[in-house]
Parts: structure tokens; sequence; C-alpha cells
């Protein structure tokens, strides 16, 4: 992470830069250390150099100033393409007790501070059933045991994945059978598992009772579970279902899920919010015309100011994709965005990493690949209580006013009882390019001057009064590593011919390098972005890297910016177009021809060979024996008899060029 400050150095080329002054209108200033040159650059130009490897930063700006170092000596933590579901399982179980121990201020030299964090911090929830059963494994962490993990993560600078630990946690197998399992399953459903229901001792007692019945029925000598046993089994459930189960839903949901203090943001980029809907319109394709359908909207607000961050439109539901792209454009400079769009007369100056994202309950959110771009972040996940959207009433505010800005062609109205609707497909008339323009001067001027009716205040100048106030925005040194993460995985076979993928090829040099070192072909996993198929990632197995491959067919510029829906719409409006030319009828009947062609050819063939006068086609031999040819001999002209012998030998002879001795008059 940098931050444009005072202590940033930068090398670019041979010259290296030092951190001058910001000169507050985008532009930033550096120092040539060589000659001490001023110099001016654009503060999304000198970023974007940096993400596409132009400029190597030498020291951050949180790095001491006696530290001057090398580029190429500078560490640079990638995310995995790969991670171990135990070891994922580790770091969020420290991370539960790293975050508790950041939030009460327990420092890595204090013991008794970090053994306050343990004592009052209940165990963490892991994703799913499996994560649950893993973190249910390890042990309590010991008050040093947590000030190690403390200091190795401040030490890191906040990197997550420095926690995980290499070696192999084995989870010991269950040792009673399965009639037994059965029976301890049964009875902590009939007897715990209820409102008010028995303790985990009676519930043992009760399985007891339930093994000796077994016992007496089927002549065997099966073991009554022990009450450690039992207490394992209800463990492995999670504690929401337990205290929804034995206390009621509003209890375990109060208990779990309720937050009583509230949004607590005192400046910008400390709490911003995403979420999804999808918008009430039908739009266009901008250069086939056929409807495509409604779009999904993913936004990301900052909660303080009301200012929207960042904003990414698709054509699929909420996804770790869609959420990664609306990240991706929240934190990233946008003036080249706001350029494009010559109506636009203000700047958009959302930029930067924020401290916290609170997200609703969507599966996409709950994803491990999500967690694992939260953790690339840098930034920590809040998840609003289920059924409860007031707590992000900011955000579902902005998503409800600029569904009621769009146009009446191809608006999806709500259904009214006896009322047939009109169909929004055939009225649709705005193409897909202007609902994004509309939707980014909506973001940029619209939303921001929109006054609260009971605050009186707008979202733009709570923004920009909290930029002069709130610490520098935080941005990320590589962003590769979100598009990879973000990627959908398939199986493909990589050949000579590279990679086939909704009947377009990728292709590249450097794949075909690797293919000939290493085999002519092979399967892997190749990752795409479905919002941009101009180019997709492929892993080399042997390599343990990722390449990014390009589009060649059907050409290089097809895919650029277009989307996997689009892609197959294109094919089946293309197939609709040949149904309706009859291509597949022409075909069949040109086909038709070809072949009655070649049966006329044989049968003049067969003739041909069986008189041998009419070898000769004008055109086939230098011989010219055609009735208008000059040269040729008359019908009537009387040709000098042959023996039969003859006959028989020149039959065989193959015809040649003839030519003259005459000499020319």
């Amino acid at each position: 992470m940098i931050t444009f400050t005072r202590g940033l150095v930068l090398r670019r080329g041979e010259r290296t830069l030092e951190f001058e002054r910001d000169l507050g209108n985008g532009e930033v200033q550096f120092k040539h250390l060589d000659n001490f040159e001023i110099k001016t650059f654009a503060l999304a130009k000198i970023y974007k150099d940096l993400l596409d490897g132009k400029v190597r930063i030498v020291r951050s700006s949180s790095q001491p100033l006696s530290t001057l170092a090398e580029p190429e000596d500078i560490e640079i933590t990638v995310l995995p393409s790969r991670l171990d579901a135990m070891q994922e399982a580790l770091i969020a179980f420290r991370m539960h007790y790293i975050r508790a121990a950041i939030r009460m201020r327990a420092t890595a030299g204090s013991e008794d501070q970090c053994a306050q964090v343990i004592a009052g911090l209940e165990r963490p929830q892991g994703a799913d059933g499996a994560e649950n059963d893993a973190m249910d494994a390890m042990q309590t962490p010991k008050p040093a045991t947590l000030m190690r993990w403390l200091k190795i993560y401040q030490q890191s600078g906040g990197n997550p994945f420095l926690l995980c630990d290499r070696r192999a946690l084995a989870i010991k197998p269950k040792r009673i059978g399965a009639v037994i399992e059965g029976i301890v399953e049964e009875a902590v459903i009939k007897h715990y598992l209820q409102l008010r229901g028995k303790t985990i001792r009676e519930t043992c007692h009760q399985a007891g009772l339930m093994v000796d019945s077994v016992n007496r029925r089927d002549g065997s000598i099966l073991t009554a579970p022990s009450e450690r046993t039992v207490n394992r089994r209800v463990l492995e459930i999670p504690a929401f279902v337990r205290d929804s189960k034995r206390f009621g839903v509003a209890y375990a949901r109060n208990k779990w899920r309720y937050s009583l203090a509230g949004d607590q943001s005192t400046r910008i980029l400390e709490r911003a919010e995403i979420d999804h809907t999808m918008l009430d319109v039908w739009v266009l394709d901008p250069v086939s015309g056929v409807p495509l359908g409604r779009p999904w909207i993913t936004v990301i607000i900052d909660r303080m100011s009301g200012y929207i961050l960042g904003i990414y439109i698709s054509f699929y539901g909420p996804s770790s994709a869609t959420v990664a792209n609306a990240l991706k454009v929240s934190i990233l400079p946008k003036d080249d965005i706001v350029a494009s769009i010559p109506e636009i007369q203000v700047r958009w100056t959302a930029m930067g990493i924020a401290e916290l994202y609170v997200v609703d309950n969507g599966l996409e959110f709950h994803s491990r690949t999500f967690r694992r771009i939260a953790w690339e972040l840098r930034a920590d996940l809040l998840y609003n209580p289920v059924h409860q959207p007031w707590l992000k009433s900011a955000i579902e505010r902005s998503m409800m006013e600029f569904n009621r800005m769009l146009p009446i062609q191809g608006k999806v109205f709500a259904p009214i009882k006896n009322m047939l609707p009109a169909d929004p497909k055939k009225s649709a008339a705005i193409l897909f390019d202007d609902l994004c323009s509309a939707v980014i001067h909506w973001a940029v001027e619209v939303h921001p001057r929109h006054i609260h009716p009971k605050t009186l205040v707008r979202p733009i100048d709570l923004w920009d009064e909290g930029r002069q106030s709130a610490p520098l925005p935080m941005l990320p040194t590589n962003m590769a590593n979100l598009e990879l993460a973000t990627g959908i995985a398939t199986q493909r076979t990589i050949d000579g011919d590279g990679v086939f993928f909704q009947y377009m090829r990728y292709n590249s040099v450097e794949l075909q390098d690797y293919c000939r070192r290493n085999g002519r072909s092979f399967r892997t996993e190749v990752r795409f972005n479905p919002d941009d198929l101009g180019m997709m990632h492929v892993q080399l197995p042997k390599a343990s890297e990722w390449i990014a491959v390009p589009l060649q067919r059907p050409s290089s510029n097809y895919g650029g910016g277009l989307s996997l829906i689009q892609h197959q719409i294109n094919r089946e409006e293309a197939g609709k177009k040949l149904t309706r030319a009859n291509a597949e009828d022409e075909l069949v009947r040109a086909q038709g021809r070809i072949r009655e062609h070649w049966a006329e050819a044989v049968r003049t063939g067969v003739k041909v060979r069986k008189h041998s006068d009419l070898i000769r086609h004008q055109g086939l031999t230098s011989a010219r024996l055609l009735a208008n040819d000059s040269h040729s001999l008359d019908r009537e002209t009387v040709l000098p008899e042959v023996s039969q012998l003859s006959l028989d030998v020149l039959g065989d002879v193959m015809p040649f060029p003839s030519f003259s001795l005459k000499d020319d008059e």
C-alpha cells in the first residue's frame, strides 16, 4: 500500500523522484534527487504508470526516511492462486483474535491486554461446515501466542497471509461406529435442540438409554457414548442454529447478528456499503440493437458522507466478479472515466480503499473469493443482519433514487391486479452505452447535489470537508491479483491452437513456448472475466504461475469490452439470421449441384476413354482441335488410314504439346 505523502520515493527509468507536494487539483509534484528539479504529474497518470510497471517504488511513505532500498529489494506479497482449505481456516481463526485485539487497542507487548481480549471473545464461525469443523479443532490461543500473532501482523503491514502455518493440522478421525453416531444425532435432535431443551448431561443419559434398547433388541454389545462425545457432536452444530432451536430465532439473531451500537463512522472512507439491484429497464445492444435484458448495478457508497465511491453495471447476477469490478472502480482514480463523458463538468474525486466494507448476507459476500479480496485490500468486513435493510439505508435509498429517474421506454413496472402490463422488451429504446453514461452522470453530478431532507446537507459538501481532515486515501500497488482472484474458473485443454472457449480461440507466443517445452497438449485451469472476453488467464501447471492470453479469433479486437452474454446473444442472432435466409437449405442445394456436376463429369470421362478422338478439350492441351479454331482440321478432311495395331499403341500415349519446324514466312 502507498500514499502520496512525504517520504514516497519512486524510480522512473534511471532517475529517482521524491514526493514534494499535492497541488489539490488532481496533480502532484515530485523532485528529482539528482538535480532537485521539480516535476508536476497528474495523480491518475503516475498511479497508472505505477500499476503498469513503468514507475517503481523505491521507498513507501510508511518506511523510515533513513532506509533507501533499491526497487528489486522490496518484497511484494502476491495473492496465492490456490489456498489450502485448512490454511485458509487457520488464517480466519487467527484474524478473528487479531481484529478483536486491534479493536480493544491491545499492544503486542502487553500480555495482560491480550489475556483480556481472549477472555471476552467468542470463538469464530467459519464460512461453511467444513471450516467450522476445522476451527472447532483449533485451540484457543494463549496470551503469548496472541502477542506473537499480533506482532507478525503489525510488522507485515497488515498482511493476513503471513499468519498461515505451513504445518499440517491433523484432525483425529471419529472412533465410534455409524450406529452410535446415528443414536447420538437422534438424541441431540429430540432432546437438546428443542425449545428449553435438556442439558448435554441429560441428553447423554437419553442416548445411553437408546443404546441399551438397541442392545436388547438386536443382541448387540454397543457401548454408550460418553458425555464428552455428545458435547463434541453438539459443538459441531453452528452456534446460531443451537441458540435458535433452544432459545428462539429472535434471541439468536440478537446475539449473533444484531448491532446495538449502529453506525459510528466519523470520517470518509472509514465505512463503505456495498449492495446490488436489478435496474427496472430493458436496454439494447449498442451494435446490433438486440434487447439485452435488465442489467444489474453494483454500488459502493461512503456511509459518512453519502458520496458514491464506485459503480459497476453488468448482466450477471450478484457475484464475486461484479463486486471486485465495483471495488476496482471505487479504488482507482476516475479522471479518465469522467473525461470520456463531455456532459460532466465536475471531477469524481472518490478513490482509495475503505477501512470497513458493510455487506449483506448474499452468497457472493460469504464466498472464499470475496474474503481473499478483502484480505488482499487489507480491509475489514461487516455483515448486515438478515432482513434488516434499514441498517444500510444510505445505499438502499440511492439505488431507489436512480430507479425512479429511468425513462419510460423499456421501463419495468410493478404488477397491478387485473391489468395486463406492457412488454418492456418491445418498448426498449435505451442503448447499453447510453445507460452507462447516464449512471456515471447521475453518480458524479446529480446524486452528490441531492439535499438530505433531515440533515439539510449534500453529499458533495460532506465529502469535500472530509477530504481536508481525513487521512489520505490508500491505493494498492498491484491490481493483477484482484483480477485473477475474481475470474470464473473452468478447465480447458491447451494444444497448438491455444484455448477454445465459447467458439473463440485464445493463444499467445508465451503459451506455445510453454507447450513446446512441456508437451504438445495439456489440461489446466483457465479464468476469464465474463464482462471482458478480450483476454483470459491460463495456469501453467509445471511453472506454478498464471499468464494472460489474448483473444485471436474471430478477431483480436472482437472481445475487447465484450461480455459473455453479449457474445452469446450475437451468436444467437447470427443463427436466427441464417435461419431466416434459409442458409441450411441453400447449402444442401449447393451440395446437390456439385454432386450432379461430378456425376456428369464422370459420365463424360467414361465416354472420352472409349473414344480416343474426343480426349482433347480446349484449354487442357496445346493441341487446338475445336471447330472454331482456324488452325484445326476441317471435318471433311480425309485422314490417312492407320492400322489397328497403331491405334492400340497410340491409345496408351498421353497427349503432348505439338510444334512445327516450318520457318515463318
